[in-house]
């Protein structure tokens, strides 16, 4: 295990009675006008903006909103969200609903606090960001994310759907209100990516760098256990509390980088599906699904990871690490995921051309284009 540091500020104000505790904390917060960030039509139909509108109207906060955050958030929504808050003089951003919406909120405090616009331009000259950012608060409308608790997000430019991941501490959230109740709207497509992307997070932390194993591994492995144990329940949803609450807190505790914690980890597996996701207009989830098996058939013909997918695959009841990929795919399939074709030998090449170009990835990750193709074709033996 390496040597690490680790805190998570946020506070996690976690259950359907938690109301209570977010009007506390919105007391505590300094907050005098806030910008609420949000989609479309979820935040009104699961009750989650009426909740929050209604807490800030009675303690006389004003707000300025920026609705219509849609899937994969872009440089545009951001844009314009930091126009607001520059021209209105917000000193909090509150983020209600999921992934998208929480990392279109962290751009936008990041931004205002610099007094800048353009994210792209920034990223384009590798400037740093001198101001720490605007605070921020999350209401949380789904699972999956796990960006309410760390200080990560994602933001696409509209001109080519590119994606690039950006950190900065400042951002994570001062709190995260997260009432498993307020999920119980999320379409069977919706949820089904967010399953897939909890166990994404927990996966791709397992397959660090790293040979020794300890208590963050053991407590992935019975994460992963659970919720493959359990994906039948996805079905009955709406119906079980409990499972409801286990999921957004695996999901919440996924990335908070508690399982990192002395690790290195590449994230090969995310730098594939957003790869992917430039050349296709599919969920975030979707793309998961069609790399996953073909990464974890990958991993259990790379020496590098024998010890780790034995134990993974001893823990699901497997007898060769060589069934990972097709047990996937199979829970897949019990999750009610229509699938997507794999991509064509013209999208291979186009997407390992564009990863072999960034040096620093693959030197982080220990790969080659070679690799990269195999994990694509769904082989192992000729790596």
């Amino acid at each position: 295990m390496l040597d690490f540091a680790f805190s998570m500020p946020t506070r996690i104000l976690f259950g359907s009675g938690a109301r209570s505790l977010l009007e506390r904390e919105l007391d505590q917060q300094p907050v005098t006008k806030a910008l609420l960030v949000y989609g479309r039509a979820s935040a009104r139909d699961n009750g989650s903006y009426d909740d929050v509108t209604g807490l800030l109207e009675a303690r006389g906060i004003a707000y300025v909103e920026h609705p219509g955050c849609r899937a994969d958030p872009d440089d545009a929504f951001v844009g314009a969200g930091v126009g607001l808050a520059l021209d209105h003089g917000v000193d909090f951003v509150l983020a209600i609903g999921g992934g998208s919406a929480i990392d279109a909120a962290k751009a936008i405090a990041l931004l205002a606090a610099n007094g800048t616009r353009d994210i792209w331009a920034v990223h384009a000259a590798r400037q740093a960001f001198t101001a720490p950012a605007l605070p921020l608060g999350v209401v949380l409308t789904t699972t999956g994310t796990g960006t309410e608790v760390n200080g990560s997000f994602i933001i696409s430019r509209r001109a080519d759907n590119e994606k690039v991941a950006f950190s900065s501490l400042s951002t994570r959230p001062r709190f995260a209100y997260c009432n498993p109740d307020y999920t119980i709207t999320l379409p069977p497509q919706v949820l089904a990516d967010n399953y897939t992307d909890i166990l994404s997070h927990l996966l791709e932390q397992y397959f660090s760098m790293e040979e020794t194993t300890g208590i963050v591994d053991a407590i992935i492995l019975e994460a992963i256990h659970y919720l493959l144990k359990n994906t039948p329940e996805l079905h009955t949803w709406k119906d079980a509390y409990g499972f409801r609450a286990n999921t957004m807190f695996a999901s919440t505790l996924s990335l908070s980088y508690l399982f990192s914690c002395g690790k290195k980890v590449p994230w090969i597996l995310h730098t594939l599906t957003h790869a992917l996701a430039a050349h296709r207009p599919i969920s975030h989830g979707a793309s998961l699904r069609i790399v996953m098996p073909g990464w974890l058939v990958w991993l259990s013909g790379n020496p590098a990871y024998a010890r780790r997918t034995r134990q993974l695959a001893d823990k699901l009841g497997l007898s060769d690490a060589a069934q990972l990929g097709r047990y996937f795919l199979d829970h897949f399939a019990l999750m009610g995921c229509d699938p997507h074709p794999l991509p064509s030998d013209a999208e291979k090449a186009q997407i390992v051309e564009r990863l072999s170009a960034d040096t620093d990835f693959l030197a982080r990750a220990n790969l080659d284009a070679r690799d990269l193709r195999c994990i694509l074709d769904w082989t192992h033996h000729a790596c």
